[in-house]
């Protein structure tokens, strides 16, 4: 079996032959053993989603088992606070591995054990900085799932930790591993279409409302310890129906709505592609306008506009609950506006340059293209590639300890901090304004200022 034909007929991972990975570092036969905290599979009942082991994959499940597919990586812990999670996700990594992962509830325990080298973070996103920052005190490299958290502050904390133990970090915004979009990109900065200007970037969603979240027990699946271990570092409220595991992520205090959630992926497009850095400006609108009386809380509809130095500008605009597909024909996805052409990056991977009008194609890139001299590779699932892509690129840096990750601590932090200030935005009514130089506010005790950080459960404070 020749190369092309390994990545075509779905090879393990693309661990192209036992020389060589697709980023062209040499595979060292020593495998990456790695913890996954956060494994529930998710389903939608038509009225929020819920665990069900029969259903769609959530993304840490999703995430687990590309991992599981590398030669170089041995999934050797699973952790979650949901007992049933725990024996699906267990039964999948040992069907596709043939080894059985221990299976461990308590994160704190997980990511301190000894069979243990890197950790994925795909737990709720309150939970993200805390569970990441204990991971890399314990000396082992970190994916973590976006957003980073749930306020800038905090992630600055992670970064902090991040910069001291010296740990591999790369963050889950998967399309930075997509040889599609990198040649856009490249595309833009050869100066063949002009220098950038704008970058618009959207999500429509069209997700059902969120009704029924009332208190009620805690399910025997969690179990008496759960609901805490759940809440982490976030301030104790009493357990309500409806909310786990899904739709945490529209309430506040535990996720971030889909801003930080869908609008990331685009969003660190845009400001890549841009060749921005620390923004200037930060504005966000909108409300809550769809499904009256429903219990979703974070905003259902945005508009984010971002102001960086060197006259550039970025906007996003976001529906949880609408679903055309207004530009490009895509639910989502950017267009980069040049002096002399637009690009394109969409929502599988694929990307485009076109001439001013986006009309006629200059060039065009396949989601599912790798780079191979042999020309574009194509493949059925070309989100799974771009994930594939991304792990492997993960793996091999903490096997040769290269902190060069596709999506290192300072890249995310600036995409980040697009989203998280767009949340501070809507909430204090106003714009937000930075630093450009330091990415901190300009105004210390400013209105922005209260929703820097965010509120902790006492003797649960995140800590450099």
């Amino acid at each position: 079996m020749n190369r092309r034909e390994f990545i075509i007929n779905g090879g393990s991972a693309f661990a192209i032959a036992s020389a060589g990975t697709l980023f062209g570092a040499a595979t060292p036969s020593k495998k990456m053993r790695l913890c996954v905290v956060g494994c529930a599979r998710t389903k939608d009942h038509g009225n929020g989603f819920v665990v069900d082991p029969k259903g769609a994959r959530g993304r840490g499940f999703q995430v687990m088992s590309r991992f599981a597919e590398l030669k170089n990586c041995e999934v050797t812990v699973l952790c979650d606070v949901d007992a049933t999670a725990l024996d699906d996700a267990a039964s999948v990594v040992k069907e596709m591995t043939g080894r059985m992962p221990a299976k461990v509830k308590d994160f704190r325990e997980a990511v301190r054990r000894d069979d243990v080298d890197a950790v994925l973070v795909a737990t709720p996103d309150h939970s993200h900085c805390y569970i990441g920052i204990e991971a890399m005190k314990a000396g082992k490299a970190l994916y973590l799932e976006k957003p980073i958290g749930i306020a800038a502050g905090e992630a600055e904390i992670l970064a902090a930790v991040q910069r001291k133990t010296g740990r591999v970090f790369q963050l889950g915004t998967q399309r930075r591993s997509s040889h599609a979009t990198k040649q856009a990109v490249d595309f833009i900065r050869s100066g063949q279409i002009g220098q950038p200007h704008w970058a618009k970037a959207w999500c429509l969603s069209d997700r059902p409302a969120i009704r029924n979240v009332k208190p009620a027990a805690v399910p025997a699946w969690m179990g008496a310890d759960g609901w805490d271990l759940w809440q982490c570092c976030a301030p104790r409220r009493a357990y309500r129906s409806n909310i786990v595991h899904y739709n945490w992520r529209f309430f506040k205090g535990y996720g971030t709505g889909d801003l930080p959630n869908n609008g990331l992926h685009f969003v660190d497009i845009a400001r890549w592609a841009l060749g921005a850095e620390w923004p200037e400006r930060v504005y966000a609108g909108g409300g809550k306008f769809f499904y009256e009386g429903e219990d979703f809380e974070w905003e259902d509809t945005h508009m984010l506009s971002v102001q960086f130095p060197g006259k550039k500008f970025m906007t996003w605009e976001g529906c949880s609950h609408a679903g055309a597909m207004p530009f490009m024909g895509k639910w989502t996805g950017c267009l980069v506006y040049c002096d002399d052409g637009l690009a394109f990056f969409g929502p599988m991977g694929e990307s485009a340059i076109y001439d001013r009008k986006g009309k006629k194609v200059i060039k065009e890139w396949a989601a599912a293209d790798t780079g191979d001299q042999e020309g574009d590779i194509r493949l059925s699932d070309p989100i799974r590639a771009c994930d594939i892509w991304h792990v492997q690129r993960f793996t091999d840096c903490v096997l040769t300890g290269d902190v060069n990750t596709a999506q290192p601590i300072d890249n995310s932090l600036k995409s980040n901090l697009l989203t998280e200030l767009g949340n501070v935005s809507l909430q204090i009514g106003d714009a937000v304004h930075i630093d450009s130089a330091t990415g901190r506010l300009k105004d210390p005790n400013g209105p922005a200022s209260k929703f820097w950080m965010p509120q902790y459960e006492p003797g649960w404070e995140l800590k450099a």
